[in-house]
């Protein structure tokens, strides 16, 4: 599928905006409101300017671990909210990418894709941090301007708080499905150079495939963690109220304010 919903920066990544995609009702989801990305550490004035003026900016959530915030810290922007989220610390997991390199240079198995994304909907810490983020964004007034959100990669956690959006607002899983997976289109090529560079570190096959994997969005990742909400809860927008404490007035109200 054509990526028509990309936002081209100079230095940020993975940008995309989540308007345009049509809910299973027909209707539309605004544009210039949710805009997903990899991390704001290299955003260049130029993308300052865009972010700000083209996309309305006025809220950035960063999802990273407080490590590889304070690694590599997101571009400040004045007039722009600039606000921490933890959904899971340096402790509890492996994949942060706070040093890329060090990933060339492992010589043991990286934790389990799927594993990490069944504990991001498990964990109790991952479901505050999550129920944190969806509540900031959807009691946003978009009126003043969008809301971005970002991790490391715009993979995993921002990934997840994309599907979740997605699945709020009534939109099919297909759909959900391949906007995960337009991560790839971007992150391919790099995640090949960092499997070369494990495997010429010393790495074996098998670990240097675990690398790859960590800058790689996979179907079997997202049904992992939808699965396991399935095996919980009647539905996914159940878990979102029950699982996330989301109230079901403010999904009624994102809805109206953001479907057109």
């Amino acid at each position: 599928m054509e990526n028509t919903r990309k936002i081209e920066f100079e230095g940020i990544n993975n940008a995309r905006d989540l308007g345009t995609l049509r809910t299973k009702s027909g209707k539309e989801i605004r544009s210039r409101c949710l805009i997903r990305s990899a991390n704001l550490s290299k955003a260049t004035p130029e993308d300052v300017r865009k972010l700000k003026e083209d996309c309305r900016l006025s809220l950035a959530l960063d999802l990273r671990t407080p490590m590889a915030r304070s690694g590599k810290p997101d571009v400040q922007m004045e007039g722009v909210t600039m606000m921490p989220v933890v959904i899971f610390t340096d402790g509890m997991i492996g994949v942060t990418h706070e040093n890329d390199r060090d990933y060339a240079r492992r010589k043991t198995m990286m934790p389990d894709m799927k594993d990490l994304y069944r504990m991001m909907v498990s964990a109790p810490e991952c479901r505050e941090g999550f129920s944190f983020a969806l509540r900031t964004i959807m009691g946003h007034d978009f009126d003043r301007g969008s809301v971005l959100w970002h991790c490391s990669e715009g993979k995993d956690r921002c990934g997840l708080t994309a599907a979740f959006l997605l699945t709020a607002l009534g939109v099919e899983w297909d759909a959900i499905v391949e906007d995960y997976l337009l991560t790839n289109e971007v992150n391919e090529a790099r995640a090949e150079m960092y499997y070369r560079l494990a495997r010429e570190n010393g790495a074996s096959p098998e670990v240097a495939a675990s690398v790859r994997a960590a800058f790689l969005a996979s179907e079997e990742y997202l049904n992992a963690s939808f699965d396991a909400i399935r095996k919980e809860y009647p539905g996914e927008c159940e878990f979102l109220i029950r699982g996330l404490g989301v109230p079901e007035e403010m999904i009624a109200g994102f809805r109206d304010r953001m479907l057109i």
